[in-house]
């Protein structure tokens, strides 16, 4: 993988030096005297409009290929534009995920000897890339200009999105394709393939409705915490957080949020939501100035502000205004965007746990002013 990783830059520049080569100098006057300032535009406006084609190509090259392998559809997700199956129809919500443009996700069949169909699902989004890359690979031969360098420009975004996609690395922290398909294989890594497998059958589970805390423990059993820089073992890790919160295990839930954020090699992703929910809790219970001042860094609100459509963000959001700001009026408008976050969350599972923290954030402010009166 380390060689893969020095190859991935001279690739990327490769095909950017190709680009370059034919439109530089000579080529590139001529090219732009023959098609023109309309041309120039075309080109333009077709590196926006393929480059989101390719985007919904790769997540429906998952669908595609996760139905051949037994998978049952979940969701699909191309930026913040989702259509998921809940209650047995299609319904349309919308939901960002931070560092990612689109998602299907989707329920695998049942494990059989501690696997389970996972090449052609996690291969799927490439191949339909590399696939549309060589049908505009043939238009651009075939078409005159400017048509043939529209196609050209999809060819090379096509390309360029699919080795960004195959070649195994972690982008911005967030392991890709090839890094997660090159981790699966491995017959050692069977932690890594049970987590893949829980994290998707969770997913499924809380958009049809089913609880956290109705989540099997089994799926929990030998969770290993000394290797949570493996992304599937900090999932299977945040799914159990998210177990424990559900059953009202505050002081477990609190123990393991604290773990994950002291892991190294954790995705930051990970530990932003942990430090949300740590400071959730400095919020409900000892609500001291310095800590919560310690958790709310710039950093961090950067990260609420970029997932401020989540119902948990405005649940920690609310208990902020609430409990340590005492702003009654900024607290009822961010409970108002609670229940808009839960009218359109994607996870009918989640919410009556999220309304029961909010439920238990009032009673903690309830509690709070009859102890401060009767002092």
């Amino acid at each position: 993988m380390k060689k893969l990783r020095k190859i991935f830059p001279l690739v990327i520049g490769g095909l950017i030096g190709v680009l370059g080569g034919l439109l530089s100098g000579d080529v590139l006057v001529s090219f732009i005297r023959e098609i023109g300032v309309w041309g120039i535009a075309l080109i333009l406006v077709s590196l926006i409009i393929f480059y989101n084609l390719h985007i919904i190509l790769h997540e429906a090259g998952h669908l595609l290929m996760g139905k051949l392998s037994g998978y049952s559809f979940v969701s699909f997700r191309v930026y913040s534009l989702m259509i998921v199956r809940q209650n047995g129809k299609l319904v349309r919500k919308k939901f960002n995920v931070v560092g990612t443009a689109g998602q299907c996700l989707m329920s695998p069949p049942e494990m059989k000897d501690g696997t389970f169909p996972l090449v052609l699902y996690n291969f799927g989004g490439v191949l339909m890339n590399f696939l549309f890359s060589g049908l505009c690979f043939w238009l651009f031969w075939l078409l005159p200009s400017p048509w043939s360098a529209v196609f050209l420009v999809s060819m090379i975004l096509g390309v360029f999105i699919g080795l960004t996609n195959i070649i195994p690395l972690k982008i911005g922290g967030v392991p890709n394709d090839g890094y997660n398909l090159f981790r699966l294989r491995s017959k050692k890594n069977t932690a890594t393939r049970h987590g893949l497998w829980v994290i998707l059958r969770a997913n499924a589970l809380l958009a049809s409705g089913v609880r956290a805390r109705d989540f099997p423990s089994a799926w929990f059993d030998g969770l290993d915490l000394d290797h949570l820089s493996d992304p599937m073992v900090a999932g299977i890790a945040a799914m159990k957080y998210n177990y424990l919160l559900d059953q009202g295990a505050f002081e477990e839930a609190r123990a393991l949020a604290q773990t994950l954020l002291d892991t190294p090699r954790l995705l930051e992703l990970y530990k932003n939501e942990m430090r949300c929910e740590l400071l959730f809790f400095e919020l409900i219970f000892e609500c001291r100035k310095a800590e919560i001042e310690g958790l709310y860094t710039k950093e961090l609100a950067a990260y609420i502000k970029a997932t401020f459509s989540y119902a948990s963000r405005q649940r920690l959001l609310f208990a902020y205004a609430l409990l340590f700001l005492q702003d009654a009026v900024l607290a009822a408008e961010h409970l108002d965007l609670f229940q808009k976050a839960c009218a359109k969350s994607a996870s009918l599972g989640e919410i009556p746990g999220e309304q029961e923290l909010v439920a238990y954030v009032y009673e903690v402010a309830d509690r709070r002013a009859d102890e401060a009166a009767a002092v």
